[in-house]
């Protein structure tokens, strides 16, 4: 029998994880990918471009179509194949020659490649044969700094960028906010992810909407009649807080400037919906290209089926995003309970909870809810921006950054967006994890950094693609505290920590 359960326009949701430790991801200066949307950009790199510096006493020889690096002392070399040109970083023989050999910058070379070549897999190989090299990178892209849309409503958005102004009467406090400017300087998001808005529907005709859609579906109806509830506009506003076009002149800004849009609609024009039709829309999301679902919506207590959904679609790589209710004091229902589904709790423009949030075990993240400008769609009221408030605003954001993320590096999975989602949240309230901001209010900037930065083994402390002493020296100086240098995961680094380290050392 299936079960109705009328749903607040304000909706709910939550998830997750008790209080697991969030993860720790290394970075490294210099990995910035700007707002470029090029053919030889992948992933905020170029793709037809190494930088290599030598090791100390090696030398670099151009053969056709490759170049061999050899180094004097012991003989050891390696092949870079495929090069069509190669030119120093720096110009030698102008400035002081002793810093420029000290600082290494006489050994920096850049190495030109076919556009579209797998920089990270030259890479890898290079560092798997012990190259005589120093360092060797994908270069990053960069661009103009503090990149603030030009969308004419953006002043009233707190959430991307929050300069104290005030909201709704309320003045903010500067920086209480997910710090979008700077993210976007990194990455803008692209239209290679898609966000299902699994909720009313999304309206086909407002301007800051209907380009970014894609085809949708309607299980109420079983068709593609996705057009927004023409009473509440409930999922165009959260459209529009994930993905609404961006830099275009009018409106607001998405989180995700790039992030194609997926019209799902499980709920009807009074925001109301049964098991069955949410938990079919998840799987129809899931089945056609959905990198990640927006849930701002709930059922009290538990629900079996659309849990099934849930852990189906995690499975198939689409990560699931759901608001974690607006009733104090009540338990996190279905979908934000369930531990797959990423659940998200409100703060104002302050840096606050919002008063309504449902908190608990569950509870993942917290992103702005209260006060929040976006689209709108409504009968007499069509095709034009409102503020609105409730978990329900707080989750898009969350969706919108997963995107932004995974458009940073498209070879992360739904887990590691997750984790580094919840890695990179300020913490606030109770110092580390709690149950009323969860691991803390999202920060883009932080999120995008950790997807832009490379991807080391556990045991490789510094992140040079070797196990070495330099690792071993890391984790004695983290000896008795916690860190990167906890390999073991249990809160401080020690003996069991170093016996990892050696065996990844001895491999």
């Amino acid at each position: 029998m299936r079960r109705t359960v009328a749903l607040s326009v304000l909706a709910i949701a939550s998830t997750a994880l008790a209080a697991p430790p969030a993860p720790s991801f290394l970075t490294e200066p210099g990995r910035y990918a700007g707002p470029v949307d090029a053919a030889d950009v992948i992933g905020g790199y170029r793709s037809d471009r190494l930088l290599v510096k030598l090791a100390p006493e090696a030398r670099l020889t151009r053969e056709k179509g490759r170049v061999r690096i050899e180094q004097a002392i012991d003989g050891s070399s390696a092949v870079i194949e495929g090069v069509v040109g190669m030119t120093r970083v720096f110009q030698t023989g102008t400035g002081d020659a002793t810093l420029e050999a000290r600082y290494g910058l006489d050994r920096w070379w850049s190495v030109e490649l076919p556009q579209g070549s797998d920089v990270k897999g030259r890479i890898a190989s290079l560092r798997a044969a012990n190259a005589p090299i120093d360092r060797i990178e994908a270069e990053g892209i960069g661009g103009i700094l503090a990149t603030v849309p030009n969308d004419s409503s953006f002043g009233l958005q707190y959430g991307p960028n929050n300069t104290g102004q005030v909201i709704n009467g309320i003045a903010g406090i500067a920086d209480a906010d997910l710090d979008l400017p700077e993210a976007w300087d990194l990455h803008t998001g692209t239209n290679a992810i898609t966000v299902a808005i699994i909720d009313t529907g999304v309206s086909n005709s407002h301007p800051d909407l209907s380009p970014k859609l894609v085809s949708g579906w309607n299980t109420i109806s079983d068709n593609t009649s996705t057009d927004d509830s023409f009473l509440i506009s409930h999922g165009s506003h959260c459209a529009g807080i994930a993905a609404a076009a961006s830099n275009n002149g009018i409106g607001v800004a998405g989180v995700s400037w790039g992030a194609k849009v997926m019209p799902v609609k499980v709920l009807t024009f009074i925001g109301s919906g049964v098991e069955g039709d949410v938990a079919d829309g998840i799987k129809w999301a899931a089945d056609h290209g959905a990198h990640v679902g927006s849930m701002s919506l709930g059922f009290p207590g538990a629900s079996t089926v659309i849990e099934d959904a849930v852990n189906y679609a995690t499975d198939a790589g689409m990560l699931i995003v759901a608001a974690s209710g607006n009733t104090p004091g009540a338990v996190i229902g279905a979908p934000a309970k369930y531990p797959a589904v990423l659940a998200v709790g409100a703060t104002d423009n302050k840096d606050l909870v919002a008063s309504f949030t449902t908190t608990g075990p569950e509870l993942d993240v917290s992103a702005p809810g209260v006060d929040v400008y976006s689209c709108w769609d409504v009968l007499f009221n069509a095709n034009t921006y409102v503020y609105e408030s409730g978990t329900s605003m707080a989750c898009p954001h969350v969706a919108g950054l997963a995107a932004l993320v995974w458009s940073a590096n498209p070879e992360l999975t739904n887990l590691e967006v997750r984790e580094i989602i919840e890695a990179t949240a300020e913490d606030k309230g109770a110092a580390g994890w709690d149950p009323i901001y969860g691991h803390g209010r999202v920060n883009a900037r932080l999120a995008v950094e950790a997807a832009l930065a490379p991807r080391c083994e556990a045991a490789d402390l510094d992140c040079d693609g070797d196990v070495d002493a330099a690792d071993l020296a890391v984790l004695l100086g983290a000896w008795g505290s916690t860190g990167a240098a906890d390999l073991n995961g249990n809160g401080s680094v020690g003996a069991e920590d170093l016996a990892i380290l050696l065996g990844a050392w001895q491999a």
